[in-house]
């Protein structure tokens, strides 16, 4: 009861990308344009305190494994800028020409061409 109930929150591994309220324990994104391509899982690590964090309060830690999920923000991209094809000029309509492939980094159906 009283302090001794009061708990308080501070993160010890996580920084810079995430944050935590030190009264609800509310993690929260920390840094802005974060970017599944570069970097998508996060290991962070949070330490509650009781007694209102003060000398002879007892604590607890936690791991929260936190992943980044794709949105569609990279465009396709061809491997070439410029694409060359020779056709016999005896040719009928429907004969294939060449193959090109766009490739899109982001995943799942974002990544669909």
């Amino acid at each position: 009861y009283g302090n001794s109930a009061k708990v308080v929150y501070s993160i010890l591994q996580g920084q810079p990308y995430f944050s935590v309220d030190s009264e609800s324990g509310v993690i929260k994104i920390a840094l802005p344009n974060m970017d599944r391509e570069n970097k998508d899982k996060f290991q962070v690590v949070i330490q509650a305190k009781d007694m209102g964090g003060q000398m002879g309060g007892l604590s607890g830690t936690t791991v929260v494994n936190i992943t980044l999920t794709d949105v569609n923000d990279n465009p396709p991209r061809f491997p070439q800028s410029t694409y060359q094809f020779k056709i016999p000029e005896s040719a009928s309509p429907g004969h294939p020409v060449g193959k090109i492939k766009a490739n899109d980094i982001d995943e799942g159906v974002n990544a669909e061409i």
